[in-house]
């Protein structure tokens, strides 16, 4: 369970609300995420796990869900995907001021993964909507 303790900004990203908050975990440690629609689990969060070095962590499943729901042409999408790093990108700057002063910070922009999460974004298609389509093409 993650308590949310102040709320530094929010911003309306496509359909999606996002919430940067700084919160503890359970075992009392200091964090930094973006909260989709001010939901129970951040998208994607900093933690400050051992001593000055913030890691950067994703949930897959919220990422997946986002993927699934949007409606979004591939253009628009890479649109949204461009304005919510920028956003993501100064609410890091920030938390590295507000927050994780003298850590060793790994940037959301500058993560391999994102990449992976950029595609994955960019490009879904649902599964059960390309079978769909296949057997209207094959019988």
């Amino acid at each position: 369970m993650i308590s949310k303790n102040i709320l530094v900004d929010s911003a309306l990203v496509g359909t999606i609300h996002f919430y940067a908050y700084v919160f503890n975990t359970d075992d009392g440690v200091t964090g930094f995420g973006f909260f989709p629609n001010n939901g129970p689990r951040p998208i994607f969060f900093l933690l400050n796990c051992s001593g000055n070095k913030i890691s950067l962590h994703f949930d897959e499943e919220l990422i997946m869900m986002i993927c699934q729901q949007s409606k979004f042409s591939t253009q628009e999408k890479r649109m949204l995907f461009t304005e919510f790093l920028e956003y993501a990108s100064r609410m890091e700057r920030k938390a590295a001021r507000l927050v994780f002063r003298d850590s060793k910070m790994n940037y959301l922009a500058d993560s391999r993964e994102m990449v992976k999460y950029k595609r994955m974004y960019v490009h879904y298609k649902d599964p059960l909507q390309t079978t769909e389509s296949n057997r209207v093409f094959a019988g």
